[in-house]
């Protein structure tokens, strides 16, 4: 089930210690200063809480609805935050799947196939929550390609 919206809202239903962890990063943290050392193609990583929480500062430019790739992932919960920029990412639970994928442990990542899917839109301040049952395709532009700045906060599966 993923949940969207922002981080005030996020806030409101989150009662994990490692997702108020993570949103309140989110809050409280001077982003755009990070931003300044990230460049497309060289994302850095910032440790919250060991391998149980961390954000990956992303720049990059989005790229067309045909190039659309879902992924899943089985031991972290995804945190998309939308820094700068408005991107849409399918979304499908783990239910459609039509055809599966081998799983790489290392990359905690899989690319299956899905009968279809849903989009949400998420522009500057908005993030999602996406479970490992919530295969999703991000990156994907709204109109036309576009650069984004975008957080994802990996949180351990508790």
């Amino acid at each position: 089930m993923a949940i969207f919206g922002t981080i005030e809202s996020l806030l409101d239903q989150s009662e994990k210690l490692r997702f108020r962890k993570a949103l309140e990063f989110l809050q409280n943290e001077d982003l755009d200063t990070i931003f300044q050392q990230v460049k497309p193609g060289k994302n850095i990583e910032v440790d919250l809480n060991g391998r149980d929480v961390f954000a990956i500062f992303q720049t990059y430019e989005t790229k067309p609805l045909e190039e659309a790739k879902m992924e899943g992932h089985k031991r972290y919960i995804d945190v998309q935050y939308i820094h700068q920029g408005t991107e849409q990412i399918l979304v499908a639970p783990t239910d459609r799947m039509v055809k599966n994928a081998k799983y790489s442990e290392e990359t905690d990542v899989y690319f299956p196939q899905v009968a279809d899917h849903s989009s949400i839109r998420l522009s500057s301040g908005l993030a999602c929550i996406l479970y490992p049952d919530d295969l999703h395709a991000p990156c994907i532009s709204v109109d036309a390609p576009s650069m984004i700045q975008k957080i994802v906060i990996k949180v351990a599966i508790e």
